[in-house]
């Protein structure tokens, strides 16, 4: 993005929670291409490599459910004062942690259930270069057997 591109800068976020939901929700969509492409076949995984990617996806998920405690737990009016400045700071908050579309537990929330996705058609992928792997050895059986 260039600073001076209109069209740009007015499709920009206006904040970093929505820049973060943006680029979030572009990740979500680059998921479910990779878990269609995964049931259409086109997408295979030798299992050596998966499992590295499963344990590093495994351990991003584990993380962010750590993080989504942690925030669960800020989820609470802040103690500012009685004053009326000081219960709107407090709420505004709160709302900031929990409670909008771009609160810091509703973005983790959705970041966590994409690593799951992503996890689970790492996990297919796996699988499916497996069988495509047992049908070959099947294959090569038979014919060297007739062969033979």
């Amino acid at each position: 993005m260039y600073v001076d591109d209109p069209d740009a800068a007015a499709d920009a976020p206006s904040t970093p929670a929505a820049h973060a939901a943006t680029s979030l929700s572009e990740r979500m969509a680059d998921v479910a291409a990779l878990d269609a492409a995964v049931k259409s076949g086109q997408v295979v995984l030798e299992p050596e490599t998966g499992q590295r990617l499963l344990t590093t996806l495994r351990g991003q998920a584990d993380a962010a459910a750590e993080w989504l405690n942690r925030l669960r737990g800020m989820s609470r009016p802040v103690p500012l004062g009685t004053n009326w400045v000081g219960e709107a700071m407090s709420g505004k908050f709160e709302r900031r942690a929990d409670g909008e579309d771009v609160s810091f537990v509703n973005v983790l929330a959705q970041y966590h259930q994409m690593l799951l996705k992503a996890h689970d058609a790492v996990d297919h992928a796996i699988r499916s270069y497996q069988a495509t792997e047992q049908g070959s050895v099947q294959v090569f059986k038979r014919v060297t057997g007739e062969i033979a």
